[in-house]
């Protein structure tokens, strides 16, 4: 592993050999892959935007110099700033190793990608999409708005009919409501890989601010799933998930002890029976208080795991199990569980900030990475105007604000804690609660950080947009 410093010259370099570019794409795994030319061939790097270590072999770094190819990909990931540093492994990533989740050139080069080594894996099922018109009964011809193909409406409509029949009030009162709107067809990718007898898990990546959180809850509407939610970090250990040994009342006194007790106390002339009825509420036994994690699995529900690269290593090996074709849990002092037929898992993950890191690759493997993106303006507008009642042309006004930031986020100017789509609900709120719209955006989106810079950043965009 080398350190690299890459300079201003390299990036105006980057820009003349834009054309040998061939494409550039988001991995499964969260990482950044680029397709360059060498002379007629051909060649693969990669750069995690979070860490910016690159894997990339040519004979600039042979020597420890900087070269195009790092420029490119440092801009790619977040933008080229004068001078930067990263870290160079001077391996060739395997094409036969990688899936793409998602076509980049035309975000970062202006153009269509070309791919010769890479094979994306976002296709569509090829299915005829149903018409909004198809005949669904009252109650679910909500569906329609997603243009489900009838192979998967046809498993959804089973699936939802084996869970009416069996849910509980408290159950149905924990099934989140459907408010994402798709951008593309990431959620009949979902849904059919979550409704097939050997179902598998969905994987949604995306940049923060997308709606993964508010799609795994709208799968969770489409397929009628009570929803548990467990968020990846240090301090979630697989006790919290699975549960633990604990005390409980046991009803009952064994019948030695209780004819023992009744003849001395009828030796001794008194009545036994408070003494039995006491003996009865002492008496406890080991019992199981199952963890979030087992619940969801005992009760057939969905668990939507956050920020699943997150987790350590200890939390992620519970989950192998569940998502083979066994579908079982391993439970220590409690016994394997199997998974009843209407259990689900949906996993979410940020790429590119900090913090975060690729998943293990036999972990990876057994889901189906979906990418998430960002709402387009008008869908944006659409879901501030439904979830908070606020004007459509205030509406439009915040969209465009998340937007510019988004921008500024891409260019490094400021952190991802500002790309917050509830923090333009609670915009929306308090200007219709009677607050000016632009000291309302200012006051949310600001108050919460800690940089000078970033502040007067963020208030410098508010007042030119919304003066």
């Amino acid at each position: 592993m080398k350190k690299i410093s890459v300079f201003e010259k390299n990036y105006n370099k980057y820009i003349e050999q834009k054309d040998n570019i061939l494409t550039v794409g988001l991995g499964a795994d969260g990482l950044i892959y680029a397709e360059m030319m060498a002379s007629t061939n051909p060649f693969l790097c990669r750069i995690n935007p979070g860490t910016l270590i690159v894997d990339h072999h040519c004979m600039a770094i042979e020597k420890g110099m900087p070269c195009w190819h790092l420029a490119a990909l440092i801009d790619f990931a977040r933008g080229f700033n004068r001078r930067e540093e990263v870290t160079v492994s001077g391996v060739i990533p395997d094409p036969n190793t990688v899936r793409i989740v998602k076509d980049l050139t035309e975000e970062k080069l202006g153009r269509k990608g070309r791919f010769e080594l890479l094979k994306p894996v976002y296709e569509t099922e090829g299915e005829e999409i149903i018409p909004e018109t198809v005949d669904l009964p009252d109650e679910d011809r909500w569906l329609a708005r997603f243009n489900f193909p009838p192979r998967i409406l046809k498993r959804v409509l089973e699936f939802r009919a084996k869970q009416k029949e069996k849910l509980t009030p408290e159950q149905l009162s924990r099934i989140p409501e459907a408010n994402y709107i798709p951008s593309g067809e990431e959620v009949i990718r979902a849904v059919g890989n979550m409704t097939r007898s050997s179902w598998v898990a969905p994987l949604l990546i995306g940049p923060k601010g997308s709606g993964k959180s508010t799609m795994a809850e709208t799968l969770a509407a489409i397929l009628m799933l009570p929803i548990r939610k467990i968020f990846g970090g240090i301090d979630l250990s697989a006790e919290a998930l699975l549960g633990s040994k604990t005390l409980e009342p046991q009803e009952g006194v064994d019948l030695i002890t209780e004819t023992k007790l009744r003849a001395a106390c009828k030796a001794a002339g008194i009545d036994a029976e408070p003494l039995v009825q006491k003996l009865r509420g002492a008496q406890l036994k080991i019992g199981f208080e199952p963890g979030i994690l087992l619940s969801a699995v005992l009760n057939g529900e969905l668990v939507v795991v956050d920020e699943v690269n997150m987790l350590i290593p200890e939390v992620t090996s519970l989950l192998h199990g569940l998502l083979d074709w066994q579908k079982t849990l391993s439970v220590p002092g409690y016994g394997e569980v199997k998974a009843p037929e209407s259990f689900r898992l949906v996993a979410c993950m940020n790429y590119g900030y900090a913090g975060t890191k690729p998943l293990n690759e036999a972990f990876q493997d057994r889901f189906r990475s979906i990418y998430v993106p960002h709402l387009t303006r008008e869908n944006l507008t659409s879901l501030i105007q439904d979830k908070t009642g606020v004007k459509r042309e205030i509406a439009r006004k915040l969209s465009e604000l998340f937007q510019l930031l988004s921008e500024r986020v891409k260019n490094g100017d400021i952190s991802d804690r500002t790309l917050s789509v509830r923090a333009l609900f609670t915009i929306a709120e308090e200007y219709m609660d009677g607050s000016n719209l632009k000291s309302a955006a200012i006051s949310v989106l600001t108050e919460g950080l800690g940089d000078k810079y970033e502040i007067e950043q963020v208030t410098d965009i508010c007042q030119s947009l919304l003066a």
